[in-house]
């Protein structure tokens, strides 16, 4: 092996060889982080992002939507609230959605993710869920996205997670 890597190909076209893969990596990494997209493919948990960015619309996953707001008409002056549509149970997270989906609201806070680094939204829901039902999504991580916040339930750090919700408008 020594003898084919020095004796047909001289180390001058090796370390070229090399140096172009690299040059290539790190141009399409360095378009990646201008660009404002995730280099991984997934969103991650930011905490860098004001709780004045969140209000708005956000689409997701088989028409999921969320709209937070401040002083929704109904809500207690000064709490943040929201309404869910086509909203997910928890149990769509092993490959069961036979639940369904439902309609909802309730308040929401901004609040620092337990035991790992970001921030996350915890909702609790006064109307909407079912009872008998699994648990519904209540926690939803908080992620950038080009400058734009992005919500994700994030169940397995390891794996992309399965509902990302961008905000539109």
């Amino acid at each position: 092996m020594v003898r084919w890597m020095y004796g047909s190909m001289t180390r001058g076209v090796i370390f070229s060889c090399v140096f172009m893969l690299l040059l290539a990596v790190g141009y399409l990494r360095l378009m990646n982080a201008i660009s404002g997209e995730p280099s991984h493919g997934c969103p991650r948990a930011a905490s860098d992002l004001r709780q004045s960015a969140l209000p708005g619309r956000y689409a997701g996953t088989s028409g999921m939507e969320i709209d937070l707001a401040y002083d929704r008409p109904g809500a207690p002056e000064g709490q943040a609230s929201f309404q869910v549509r086509n909203w997910r149970y928890g149990d769509y997270e092993h490959g069961d959605d036979s639940s369904g989906s439902f309609d909802g609201s309730g308040s929401w806070e901004y609040e620092p993710r337990s035991g790992v680094e970001g921030m996350q939204i915890r909702l609790d829901f006064d109307e909407g869920p079912q009872p008998g039902k699994p648990a519904p999504i209540s926690f939803l991580a908080v992620g950038s996205d080009g400058g734009r916040p992005v919500l994700f339930d994030d169940v397995d750090p390891d794996v992309c997670p399965d509902i990302v919700m961008n905000k539109s408008g």
